[in-house]
């Protein structure tokens, strides 16, 4: 098995690894939150269940973009990952203004009372076990460097803090069980669920914000100025007329397309001469083979270049 290979098959297993994980985790926490009539426990187990759900989506990709191409998809299957990623994105948000909602019309109708005691053993255990599963794929993926993995590792560092959240908050209204302050601990549970839910808000952005850019062909800033800057010395070095550069990332797949006016007069004309200057221009580019999609052209005529130009046949000469 090639190092790609072996990259994709660790990237799937721990995909897999991840459903299986929060599949246990949604399904204690809506147990949980049925037993102790937690809305914040709830809310956590409502979340781990469509997360499981974005997770197989994941990993369906995985499987997708490791095919390359196919004759119903013959530039491959890039464009899966950013739209699985929007689809998560979306799906949180929708939970982040229920929670809202829910935890509004909470502290509105007086609170909620909570049996905080069971709900403790969850939390902790689920605090330690989100926290050390995040701790250990943020380390795997310094070196696998997974679009996917990355981002669903988010749902595991948005978990931990919910976690870890509820265990503080059920632990601050055991204490003010016996004390002149009891009566408020019935707001506690309502509390904790808008704390929460404004707390995933950053988490979405950071899902929601590159998977629409990616969606819509934005550009990024930083691989098109690093393609200029390359093509810059290039036209330097082989007296080119002209280029324009069109660039765009689908998780980690970079598309970059260059076209190059040339003069007639160009001393460079056969194909095997062209196909060497395309070589060196790629070896410059750098990166995997098998993760960037590169075509370089190039014309003697402006109205074959990318840009919309107008156009003028005789400065072409």
């Amino acid at each position: 098995m090639d190092i790609l290979g072996a990259r994709r098959s660790i990237e799937q297993k721990l995909l897999m690894q991840s459903v299986a994980l929060m599949s246990l985790v949604a399904i204690s926490g809506t147990i949980m939150g049925v037993i102790t009539g937690s809305s914040a426990v709830l809310l956590d187990g409502v979340f781990s269940f469509v997360d499981v759900i974005i997770k197989i989506m994941m990993l369906m990709t995985a499987k997708l973009v490791a095919r390359e191409t196919s004759k119903r998809f013959q530039f491959g299957y890039w464009q899966f990952e950013p739209l699985v990623l929007a689809v998560e994105g979306f799906f949180i948000l929708l939970i982040v203004m229920y929670a809202l909602f829910s935890g509004v019309t909470d502290l509105l109708n007086g609170g909620r009372h909570v049996d905080f005691g069971p709900a403790i053993y969850y939390a902790v255990f689920f605090t330690i076990a989100d926290t050390a599963y995040y701790l250990y794929v943020k380390r795997v993926n310094k070196s696998l460097q997974s679009n996917l993995i990355k981002f669903d590792n988010v749902s595991w560092y948005v978990d931990a803090w919910l976690e870890a959240a509820i265990l503080i908050s059920f632990i601050a209204a055991i204490l003010l069980e016996g004390t002149a302050y009891e009566h408020w601990a019935v707001y506690i549970d309502p509390i904790v669920l808008i704390v929460l839910a404004l707390q995933m808000v950053p988490s979405v952005i950071e899902i929601l914000v590159p998977s629409t850019k990616q969606i819509l062909g934005w550009a990024p800033t930083s691989l098109h100025n690093e393609v200029q800057e390359i093509m810059d010395r290039f036209m330097e070095k082989y007296s080119f007329k002209d280029y324009v550069t069109s660039v765009q990332i689908y998780g980690n797949t970079r598309i970059i397309e260059i076209d190059i006016l040339v003069r007639k007069n160009f001393p460079y004309q056969s194909i095997a001469e062209l196909d060497a200057i395309r070589n060196e221009i790629d070896e410059e580019i750098g990166g995997n083979p098998t993760e960037k999609w590169v075509t370089i052209s190039f014309t003697g005529t402006r109205k074959w270049m990318a840009k919309d130009y107008l156009l003028d046949e005789e400065a072409d000469e």
